[in-house]
């Protein structure tokens, strides 16, 4: 767990190397070498398939911040906005309304980042006159794979960490993290060593996107004649894995469309009674995903036995 990877001078001044921003650098790179890769396989334009994995990552990146600030609007304009005690300088204030700005102290929604992307996507593949079912099963390991980097940023970083935990697997963030910061916000001491032990959500996130990359490279030759089913078995998975996850979620970021009191569920999952475990906004994403899985699963079953009744019978032997 260390936030600032690096530091690195310039001159006279000092910039981190944010674990963060290191290891979703290291995840997209990723995520584009086996995009290409498959590119090619499908003979189709590399450089152009680069050209939209550029755009891909500005996109999403975008749409997965902008989506995080909405959800958390009315912390950052309480930052912005201050309390007066103890008064602040004009730079303090111009960081403080900057706040939302930073990407690389963490705080981004995936649901947010791939809606954007995929739009994008859409509207980019039309242009390229390519079929938009075969470019989403061109990078769904891609996503697969580079989402799993990320949330070992998101470890690194402290944020989106779990409910409290006391079990050996357990961890505590350190001074510097944001869970670390979280925790002071709402009472805890500065001068404690981490944070009580929590669960390690971010590794569980991560754990399961690679199992969902190993699926889809094993699924991949059998469902290659059916473009878009490879991304719909990665939003399946995914949506269920981020379902089961939001569950052990305790970060303050978090949001709840609903709250439900089920303290019989918390205890068999050993959670803190007084947390609730249903219904995030994450949860209430992966259950709409999920159900436009599900249509899009009975669209293209309706449209095969379209074909299949229109499809003449075979003439029998004379």
């Amino acid at each position: 767990m260390f936030p600032v990877l690096a530091t690195l001078r310039f001159g006279g001044r000092q910039v981190g190397l944010h674990s963060y921003g290191v290891m979703i650098a290291v995840g997209l790179a990723c995520g584009i070498a086996i995009a290409y890769q498959e590119a090619k396989r499908h003979k189709l334009d590399g450089s152009r398939v680069l050209d939209l994995a550029f755009w891909l990552i500005v996109v999403g990146l975008l749409g997965a911040r902008i989506a995080y600030v909405a959800i958390n609007a009315d912390d950052f304009v309480d930052l912005c906005v201050g309390s007066g005690v103890p008064p602040r300088g004009a730079r303090a204030i111009l960081g403080d309304c900057t706040r939302a700005f930073r990407v690389w102290e963490g705080g981004l929604v995936f649901y947010g980042g791939i809606a954007a992307a995929a739009v994008f996507a859409f509207r980019f593949s039309r242009r390229q006159g390519w079929w938009p079912a075969q470019i989403a099963d061109l990078f769904a390991p891609a996503l697969a794979l580079g989402h799993a980097f990320g949330r070992l940023g998101c470890f690194a970083a402290g944020c989106c960490y779990g409910k409290e935990l006391n079990i050996h697997w357990a961890f505590g963030f350190p001074p510097g993290s944001v869970a670390f910061d979280q925790y002071v916000a709402t009472g805890m001491s500065r001068e404690a060593l981490s944070t009580p032990p929590l669960h390690p959500t971010q590794l569980y996130e991560a754990a399961g996107e690679l199992a969902i990359f190993a699926v889809l490279l094993a699924f991949r030759p059998r469902l290659r004649a059916r473009p878009g089913s490879l991304l719909l078995v990665y939003l399946a998975l995914y949506a269920l894995l981020r379902f089961v996850v939001e569950v052990f979620r305790g970060d303050y970021a978090r949001r709840f469309v609903v709250s439900f009191d089920t303290p019989r569920l918390a205890d068999l999952l050993h959670l803190p009674p007084n947390e609730p475990v249903l219904l995030s906004i994450g949860q209430l994403g992966s259950l709409c995903l999920m159900l436009a899985v599900i249509v899009e699963l009975g669209r293209r079953w309706r449209l095969r036995t379209r074909a299949a009744a229109s499809e003449p019978a075979a003439t029998p032997p004379a």
